[in-house]
């Protein structure tokens, strides 16, 4: 606790929380602007929504959590305090602590974002509105493609002096999870940010004949949500044994 406590006191003056709101507001006006086009009270205008946050979220989150993994790290390196830092503390326990970092702050904006598509439902009146325990399951399918993402990146990041390498492969992230939700889901599942999509319970029919747009809810998918997991533990374990072997 205390690791996590000195890790965000560097953070301070570093706005992250700043970047956090503004990731969150970016969100939520993207979906709002999606909410206008449907009718008040429309029967499946809460589905809408949840089929549309995670495509928002391949772009908007992944890079939201490629900048604060990064920002949570260079904040060490432009101190170039690695020697004295590792000289106090043990490198998994500030390894750790930089990793629960940025779990803290991705929980907050998929949390405040939640909240806000929910916010977004109940103002337009939807008929189709979830409980709060739908409303949990969409927070931990955000969060778990996020935080795979900011393990990935603050490999990279604690690696590389230059943050501009890291930020680049949040961006690759980025395009990859978007572009990735257009393939099959065997390409999707190669890259962290294209289990935004599979995660998603939420599927969009298209009728071509009547021109109607319906959704439908799928089971949760116990198969890709395991095999997120595995490659994030994957992703820890292997930067974690390199982070405590890193020569100074």
């Amino acid at each position: 606790m205390t690791a996590i406590m000195l890790e965000l006191a560097k953070l301070r003056r570093k706005r992250v929380w700043l970047v956090c709101l503004g990731t969150t507001a970016l969100c939520l006006m993207w979906m709002a602007a999606n909410v206008t086009r449907s009718a008040q009270g429309s029967p499946d205008g809460t589905a809408s929504l949840l089929y549309m946050a995670p495509l928002v979220n391949a772009i908007v989150m992944t890079l939201f959590a490629a900048v604060i993994s990064s920002r949570v790290c260079d904040v060490d390196h432009e101190a170039e305090a690695w020697k004295e830092l590792l000289c106090l503390q043990r490198a998994g326990t500030v390894f750790g602590a930089k990793l629960t970092c940025s779990l803290m702050l991705i929980v907050g904006a998929v949390t405040l974002e939640t909240a806000g598509l929910a916010a977004l439902a109940a103002y337009k009146g939807f008929t189709d509105q979830v409980g709060l325990a739908e409303l949990a399951s969409f927070a931990v399918t955000q969060i778990g493609p996020c935080f795979t993402v900011a393990a990935l990146v603050q490999a990279i990041a604690l690696r590389w002096e230059n943050q501009f390498v890291s930020l680049a492969v949040g961006l690759a992230l980025s395009l990859a999870g978007l572009f990735s939700l257009f393939f099959s889901p065997v390409f999707q599942r190669l890259v962290p940010s294209g289990y935004f999509g599979l995660l998603s319970r939420v599927r969009m029919d298209w009728d071509p004949v009547a021109q109607v747009v319906s959704f439908h809810t799928i089971p949760f998918a116990w198969g890709d949500a395991a095999l997120l997991a595995a490659l994030c533990a994957s992703i820890i374990t292997v930067s974690a044994r390199w982070f405590s072997r890193k020569e100074l």
